[in-house]
């Protein structure tokens, strides 16, 4: 701590030591340094925009753009708000959440079409316009529904014809795309198809098609709503057996081959026939006594007289041959009555509807990859007889109903597959190259930015700050020197000065000897002169 107060204290120093101009040079050299790290930090974060709806509608886009702003999602508009761009790593996140919100909506045409009607329009135009406005107007209602998000409507409106008997049928369809997680139930179904009919002249109900946008008929055909609603459920619960009978095919075989190697198809009839049946089972061995009755007479007495009703009646009793008269008898009479109960099952029996009267499979396996290199190696019969054992057994194999089960070693055609392979590793390869230049374009600029710029400017002022000092130094010697010099001089001056005094003197004294001393140098000087 005490060392960086010790440089900052030094820097301090040396800052004040400068001039103005290098002073507001060196703050400009810092603010421009800090500002292209700002400006390289900001390049460096810029999200990767990818586009994520274009040609939206003005609703539509405004009711995304509130969303994401909800979110703090970054995102960018062009082509006047009607295309969004969101940062690549957000994107698919980003369509689901709106797709679950309904979002976008898609911008329906209602009555308003007519707010604005030019001057000059034709018969055929009003007519196109009213009935995209007929849709729009349905389209809307329709989506008010909780489990619709989004509608598509086709109207087939019927022409009058004055001169035609028979008046032309009208027609209908309508695509229906449900919410995640919602289900529309039959009778919904069937009241957008009465709403659809009642709202247009000419539609009957059994005109209307609903179908959803995979395809699926939920409602339409030549039959009545009853019979097309018992007819669109046991369409579903057909298509519901098929796909619980291939899934489990599939299921079981990838798990021991592997994903995409097994493609299955299931084709099941039903039997929806109502059939009810009653049996009634007698058993003639099987006997029970459900009553028995009993009745026993015993008489004794003389036998009165009489005889068999007829002419003998009229006979004397004495003549009577039915006995002696007076003579003693005695009589047992017995009636027994016996009731058997045979026995009956009565059995009332229910056919399921909906039984699978027969299943139809068709499956194809893919052959293994082996080796060195590595080539197709197709399945051992071996092993095709196995699957063909698993797969009977997942779909109740019965031979005497009349099931079929085909199953096939075919080698898949893997082209597609690979080619989307190729090309997701080339995007990836791409994404991870730009990532990367552009890191190493920041990099280089902030290396050739500060050798360039900062090294420079930075050497330059510390070359200053440590010159100025030994400037100071030099200065003062330089100082040092000329006193010295200008001393020198003075005594110089000063001795000649004393010099010049004593030979004044000494010529003042003596006169005679200082012109002769002068007339003998002169005399030395011609010789030397004409000499040379």
């Amino acid at each position: 701590m005490e060392n960086f107060l010790d440089f900052l204290r030094q820097f301090g120093e040396r800052f004040n030591e400068l001039s103005q101009g290098k002073k507001i040079a060196a703050l400009s050299l810092v603010a421009l340094a800090l500002a292209s790290l700002l400006v390289m930090s900001l390049w460096l974060k810029t999200p990767d925009y990818q586009l994520l709806y274009a040609n939206l509608s003005t609703e539509d886009a405004g009711a995304i753009v509130d969303k994401l702003k909800s979110q703090k999602i970054p995102f960018e508009l062009s082509n006047q708000g009607r295309t969004i761009r969101v940062a690549s790593d957000q994107l698919h996140e980003v369509r689901l959440q709106l797709a679950g919100e309904g979002l976008p909506e898609g911008s329906d045409v209602g009555l308003e079409i007519f707010d604005d009607t030019p001057l000059g329009m034709t018969e055929f135009v009003q007519k196109l316009n009213f009935q995209r406005a007929l849709q729009g107007e349905l389209t809307r209602t329709i989506k008010t529904l909780d489990a619709v998000a989004q509608v598509r409507i086709h109207l087939v409106i019927p022409k009058d014809n004055l001169f035609r008997k028979d008046k032309p049928r009208g027609k209908a369809s309508v695509v229906l795309k449900i919410k995640s997680g919602k289900t529309l139930s039959e009778t919904q179904v069937q009241g957008i198809v009465h709403l659809v009919s009642a709202s247009v002249g000419g539609i009957d109900a059994q005109d209307v098609v609903v179908v959803d946008v995979k395809g699926n008929l939920l409602s339409g055909g030549m039959e009545s709503s009853v019979e097309a609603m018992m007819s669109s459920s046991n369409f579903k619960h057909k298509m519901r057996v098929e796909k619980e009978l291939r899934q489990s095919i599939i299921k079981m075989l990838e798990d021991a081959l592997g994903m995409g190697k097994v493609i299955a198809r299931v084709s099941v009839d039903l039997d929806f026939e109502k059939v009810e049946r009653t049996e009634e089972t007698y058993d003639p061995d099987s006997q029970v006594i459900r009553s028995e009755n009993q009745i026993s007479e015993s008489s004794t007495g003389a036998v009165p007289p009489g005889g068999i009703p007829g002419v003998q009646a009229l006979v004397p009793s004495g003549a009577s041959p039915g006995g002696v008269v007076g003579q003693a008898a005695k009589r047992n009479k017995s009636n027994a009555i016996t009731n058997y109960e045979i026995n009956k099952v009565v059995r009332r029996v229910s056919k399921p509807v909906g039984e699978i009267s027969k299943i139809s499979v068709a499956v194809m396996i893919d052959g293994s990859i082996a080796g060195d290199p590595p080539a197709y190696q197709p399945r051992s019969q071996e092993d095709m007889d196995k699957y063909l054992q698993i797969i009977q057994s997942a779909v109740g194999f019965d031979q005497d109903r009349g099931d079929i089960i085909q199953v096939e070693n075919i080698q898949f055609d893997r082209t597609e597959l690979e080619a989307q392979k190729e090309d997701i590793a080339k995007a990836d390869q791409i994404d991870l190259a730009l990532e990367v230049g552009k890191l190493v374009v920041g990099l280089i600029f902030l290396v050739l930015f500060f050798t360039r710029v900062i090294r420079p400017i930075i050497n330059w002022m510390t070359m200053t700050v440590e010159v100025m000092p030994e400037a100071d130094q030099l200065g003062a010697t330089e100082f040092d020197a000329e006193d010295e010099e200008k001393r020198r001089l003075s005594e110089m001056a000063s001795e000649t000065a004393r010099v010049r005094d004593s030979i004044a003197e000494f010529v003042s004294n003596d006169p005679k000897y200082m012109a002769s001393v002068i007339r003998k140098w002169m005399r030395e000087k011609e010789p030397k002169a004409a000499k040379s």
